[in-house]
């Protein structure tokens, strides 16, 4: 028998099982479309993240607490819990780090939760305490008033500046310059709204208080040392070295004997932007790999699925079976047909996967997009279509094996006579 004639009879074998033929094919639209879903979304917010960090220039590079452990390819030693409990990063580091020739300028950052109330007003906000630099380095700008400069962070003044939603949900129409707000307890004067900046990197900038550092320390959180600090090299071509020097600086004012530079010692960490893009893309694709085994598991499931169904088919056409040998079929024959019924289900179970997660995928985005103000690309990652496709016909191929040498092993007179 020829393939195109085993082709044939696979598909008017579907179309007239059109109910059953749906059903087993299920599982393999599910777990395609999943893997699709879940490779272009992953994707499309690995790109987001990597393009928000880009935005910041090749020069930039953050120092964070905790510490790095090369036995995890270069991952983190330390939990994002454990990091907020080390409290060795100073503004003493800071100075120290502006002192070095090779930094054009540097800025810390501290940041907590809390409440802004303004009369009736009451909003839920994330906090920022940075220096003026921030404005320059992470390209923020002022539409109203002024930003923070020196003056506020030398006398800890109760000073903010308003992201463009917060400003907009405490006051409405009202200029909020120079009006007062208050936050933890504290009276804050409004110097400034910042632009309109929207979602990036799942983060909404505009829902964001920003205020003086020392006051941020001394007035909202009682502490004295910083969660993060953020520096701009003078030259793409003088971060490396100058990562080894902030390593050097941070390791002296901190006590750490360090000779071997072992970076899981240290109590910090040190990440240019090109460093930091790689981790984001290193965390996004386990995460993403990980939710695409979990969908496909749809497709094994989808292929037991089929191993019944065929193995149903076998016993109801077991006279079609024998009739077919009677009349010179070789057992490669039926083998073969039953194989292409398998194959053509998960195929066509496959192209309805891969439909349906591109056009979710593609919606996702685009609400993404409009909802969050925030600019999704949508992706469809090659390997998505290959690992959506090649599982699916390997499980075509798996399972419809031992159904097809059941139906090929039969003898013609035992089929023959079957009822």
């Amino acid at each position: 028998m020829e393939f195109k004639d085993a082709i044939k009879i696979s598909l008017n074998t579907l179309r007239t099982n059109k109910m059953r033929s749906a059903l087993t094919m299920l599982g393999i639209v599910i777990g395609v479309a999943s893997v699709i879903i879940m490779m272009s979304l992953g994707r499309g917010a690995q790109n987001l993240i990597i393009s928000r960090l880009q935005t910041m220039g090749a020069n930039t590079i953050y120092v964070e607490p905790g510490s790095f452990d090369p036995k995890k390819g270069g991952g983190f030693a330390t939990s994002v819990i454990e990091e907020m409990s080390i409290k060795t990063l100073t503004l003493r580091d800071l100075e120290d780090i502006r002192k070095e020739p090779l930094v054009e300028m540097a800025y810390p950052m501290v940041y907590g939760s809390g409440r802004a109330v303004y009369r009736n007003e009451d909003q839920k906000i994330t906090f920022i305490g940075v220096t003026p630099e921030a404005y320059e380095i992470d390209n923020w700008h002022t539409y109203k008033g002024r930003d923070i400069d020196e003056e506020d962070v030398k006398s800890a003044a109760k000073v903010a500046t308003l992201g463009y939603k917060i400003a907009q949900d405490l006051f409405g129409e009202e200029d909020p310059v120079g009006k007062t707000i208050r936050i933890k307890k504290a009276d804050f004067r409004v110097v400034g709204v910042m632009e309109e900046r929207g979602m990036k990197t799942f983060q909404n900038f505009d829902e964001y208080v920003y205020v003086p550092v020392t006051t941020a320390q001394r007035f909202l959180l009682g502490i004295d040392h910083l969660n993060a600090i953020t520096i701009k090299a003078k030259s793409e071509s003088a971060v490396n070295p100058l990562i080894e020097d902030i390593r050097l600086i941070l390791r002296e004012n901190h006590g750490i004997y360090n000779p071997e530079g072992d970076l899981s010692k240290d109590d910090f960490k040190v990440m240019s932007q090109v460093e930091a893009a790689n981790m984001v893309k290193q965390v996004t694709g386990i995460l993403t790999a990980f939710l695409s085994s979990i969908a496909a598991i749809a497709l094994i499931v989808g292929g037991i699925g089929i191993m019944n169904i065929m193995l149903v088919s076998v016993t109801e056409r077991t006279r079609e079976i024998g009739l077919r040998k009677a009349v010179g079929a070789r057992n490669k024959d039926i083998l073969n047909q039953f194989l292409i019924e398998s194959i053509t289900i998960t195929l066509l179970g496959g192209i309805i996967g891969f439909i349906g997660g591109i056009s979710f995928s593609l919606t996702a985005s685009i609400i993404l997009t409009k909802l969050l103000n925030i600019s999704w690309k949508f992706v469809i990652p090659f390997g998505a279509v290959v690992l959506g496709f090649g599982v699916a016909t390997i499980v075509g191929l798996v399972f419809g094996i031992y159904p097809a040498k059941k139906a090929a092993k039969l003898s013609p007179i035992e089929a023959l006579r079957h009822e």
